[in-house]
């Protein structure tokens, strides 16, 4: 794991808001990136252990996987979407409970990810190409009898 230093957590922030058209934000934690190239966030107060000699393998909440763009984890989503104003993909009530079971949906979008949003919530992150929006809720969380 890699505590990313300000100028990387600065491009992630600008990266972010560009594409989801946020216009202020401001994530006032340590960021840090696994093997994997996913960036978990946690506090600030993090930094202050001495995390030399510890093994970790994971730590804080599981926010953003940079290895494929900008695919935001389900509680990524819900920290940028109530500040997005673009790249949000809106679900009547009959979508989202096949969206919470895992399907992936028939869309007109634009390629790219987009913010799946009901309402005032949102639900993760769908990627649209081909008409279609590809489901990412791993399977352990979704939800059998919605």
């Amino acid at each position: 794991m890699k505590l990313l230093d300000k100028k990387e957590i600065k491009k992630i922030i600008e990266e972010l808001k560009d594409y989801y058209g946020v216009k202020e934000l401001s994530l006032d934690y340590a960021f840090i990136k696994n093997n994997d190239n996913k960036i978990h966030i946690i506090s600030n107060d993090f930094k202050k252990l001495n995390t030399k000699d510890l093994r970790i393998n994971g730590l804080g909440l599981y926010f953003l996987d940079v290895s494929k763009g900008l695919r935001l984890s389900i509680e990524g989503s819900q920290i940028i979407g109530k500040k997005a104003t673009k790249n949000i993909h809106e679900l009547n009530n009959e979508e989202l409970k096949d969206w919470l079971r895992g399907y992936d949906l028939d869309c007109d979008d634009i390629y790219g990810y987009k913010l799946i949003k009901n309402k005032n919530d949102f639900y993760g992150i769908g990627f649209a190409s081909n008409n279609k929006i590809k489901n990412f809720i791993p399977k352990s969380r979704r939800i059998k009898n919605v």
